[in-house]
């Protein structure tokens, strides 16, 4: 008898974990006329307009500093301009390894100004191929991208 009751609970549970009704599915799936946002309704007069964010253009979003003897450091500065209609901020530059440092433009920039992301790679202990990113944090839409730098780091004893 408690195997039967036991059984009829777990079909029951089971039951009413994976069946939906329609009911369900429409309330978590918005309609289309739902997602619409350019359609005047009641509350269009109370809508805010999206936000614009700024337009960044990179003259090179990759640099090659070719061969580095180890225990060099070296700095490249990467240029772009702002070619959006709304000022442009970088909010943070996180480097991919702690072999990078980084310094950017810290102002907002004006549409049509220009402003840097610099990358100083620090070769020591390090040999071979290096390929490096620098993830910038900005008010554009993506609101992140990748700068990539790479170089052969000789060792030092060559």
């Amino acid at each position: 008898m408690k195997r039967l009751w036991t059984l009829v609970m777990v079909a029951g549970l089971w039951m009413g974990c994976h069946t939906t009704t329609k009911s369900e599915n429409e309330s978590t799936t918005p309609a289309a006329s739902d997602r619409r946002t350019d359609s005047p309704g009641p509350s269009a007069g109370t809508q805010t307009p999206p936000t614009e964010v700024a337009q960044v253009s990179f003259e090179t979003m990759e640099h090659d500093f070719g061969k580095i003897r180890e225990g060099e450091k070296v700095t490249y500065r990467f240029k772009f301009k702002n070619s959006g209609k709304v000022p442009l901020k970088i909010t943070d530059v996180k480097p991919s390894c702690g072999c990078t440092a980084s310094d950017y433009t810290k102002e907002p920039v004006p549409p049509g100004g220009e402003g840097y992301v610099e990358v100083v790679f620090d070769s020591q202990g390090r040999t071979g191929t290096q390929q490096k990113t620098v993830t910038v944090f900005a008010n554009t839409d993506p609101p992140s991208f990748l700068l990539r730098f790479k170089g052969e780091v000789i060792p030092a004893k060559q």
